[in-house]
């Protein structure tokens, strides 16, 4: 809740319904997902995020506001998951198509780290990422630098030689020039007229978000 940019972001709503209710409604749509959970900080402000979580019977785990690669190992821990898929609450138009891609990708290449962020080829605001739980252990044990602690994967993307990594790419054009995260304000705007738009209480893919795109520049 305390994006400096945009605070209570992941809250806003989008069509009435917050936008991390919908960030759940998508990862329930994602086939090859066991479950999914939600961390975040230990501060006051986020104990609406967790309230909201009891609401929609999704777990949650609290830890530390800047070490966030220690509260996935709180996480991690806790669920013992042979894979962890890492999605930001900010991505409100994720499409559970990708998701799976991503997974699928992952799991059939015995990948320690896959992701759609190595070579941009989807929009900004799709990013996933796979890790194996052993990957992101070692990540944990091993580095103690600020910034690899506050962006999780950091870490392995800056060691490709440690790492087996697969960069996940979009069949067709890239669409990297496209912005469909929940950042600004201006990001809001062009969201809610998205939703406002074709919404019907499913899940929004990426190709009518294109559709719509191209129908109303």
């Amino acid at each position: 809740m305390g994006s400096e940019r945009m605070p209570g972001k992941v809250l806003r709503e989008l069509s009435g319904i917050p936008s991390l209710v919908h960030i759940f409604k998508i990862l329930s749509g994602a086939k090859l997902l066991d479950d999914f959970v939600v961390v975040t900080t230990t501060l006051y402000e986020d104990d609406s995020i967790e309230q909201v979580c009891k609401e929609n019977n999704v777990r949650c785990y609290r830890g530390s506001v800047h070490d966030v690669l220690d509260r996935f190992r709180i996480a991690a821990e806790e669920e013992k998951p042979d894979n962890i898929i890492r999605v930001t609450g900010d991505d409100p138009l994720m499409d559970p198509e990708i998701i799976d891609k991503v997974i699928r990708e992952h799991i059939d290449g015995g990948f320690d780290y896959s992701s759609n962020m190595i070579e941009r080829t989807f929009p900004r605001g799709m990013d996933t990422e796979a890790i194996k739980y052993e990957t992101l252990e070692h990540t944990w044990k091993t580095t103690a630098d600020k910034d690899d602690r506050e962006h999780v994967t950091l870490y392995i993307r800056r060691h490709p030689e440690k790492y087996k990594m697969h960069s996940v790419i979009r069949t067709g054009e890239p669409l990297d020039h496209i912005r469909l995260c929940l950042d600004t304000e201006e990001d809001f705007k062009l969201i809610s007229e998205i939703y406002d738009n074709i919404y019907e209480g499913k899940v929004i893919t990426l190709d009518k978000v294109l559709t719509l795109l191209d129908e109303k520049p």
